[in-house]
């Protein structure tokens, strides 16, 4: 995926500035109302901060991994690592903010499968998912993360119960990507660096990314990864 410095500022301005701008307002709600509000109000305000925070924190975190990633020349930094216990490692970081949200994640990926890429660069797109998943579910909302073998790679999916997306919303966020191979498609522009930084991770590993889903059907993202299994 090409991606230009311009295009990068321009996602990265849109990214930070809504969570930002929801930070301040609602602090601003704090000061001005703190004692009209009851303590129950104040807990609930002061969740949706820490969560608007920690998503934040994500993305510049993603935003510095991936920048190291581009200026480096010699590429994604590959070896063996074990996807389940990867998997597992991710999850646990999330599971306050799963826990406000009472949903439920599901680690369905089988010990053993071993990956061949660069193992940061997997979670990133794993976290990612997994964070945009529980953006799209109701309160009690169920997302299993799964995973088989296809050739000579390792298929995930992550799955959700959320709203869906239509067709063509599928079609500017994920398009198809052949393992193996790059796109210079600029679609996915508005979807938030999240799902660009996805992209750019997997075809820099080889593999595809693309999803199935429907309105108010949940949402399945898949994508692929080199097996270093047998």
């Amino acid at each position: 995926m090409n991606v230009t410095p311009n295009k990068i500022n321009s996602i990265i301005a849109h990214d930070l500035k809504d969570p930002l701008t929801s930070i301040s307002g609602i602090t601003d709600i704090l000061i001005k109302y703190w004692n009209d509000i009851t303590d129950d109000e104040k807990t609930d305000i002061l969740k949706e901060i820490r969560e608007t925070s920690d998503t934040t924190l994500l993305l510049l975190t993603d935003l510095l991994d991936w920048s190291k990633k581009k200026a480096e020349i010699s590429g994604p930094e590959k070896s063996i690592f074990e996807a389940e216990q990867q998997i597992k490692g991710i999850l646990e970081p999330l599971f306050p903010k799963l826990k406000r949200k009472n949903i439920t994640v599901e680690n369905q990926v089988p010990p053993g499968m071993m990956l061949f890429g660069d193992a940061n660069m997997f979670a990133s797109v794993i976290r990612n998912l997994i964070t945009n998943a529980v953006k799209s579910c109701p309160n009690g909302g169920n997302i299993s993360v799964s995973a088989d073998f296809e050739g000579s790679f390792c298929r995930f999916c992550i799955s959700d119960n959320g709203i869906g997306m239509t067709k063509s919303q599928i079609d500017a966020l994920f398009p198809k990507i052949v393992p193996g191979t790059h796109t210079n498609s600029s679609a996915s522009s508005g979807s938030g660096f999240g799902l660009i930084l996805c992209h750019d991770f997997v075809e820099m590993n080889g593999g595809g990314i693309w999803a199935e889903s429907g309105e108010n059907q949940g949402t399945k993202v898949f994508f692929t990864v080199p097996s270093h299994n047998g």
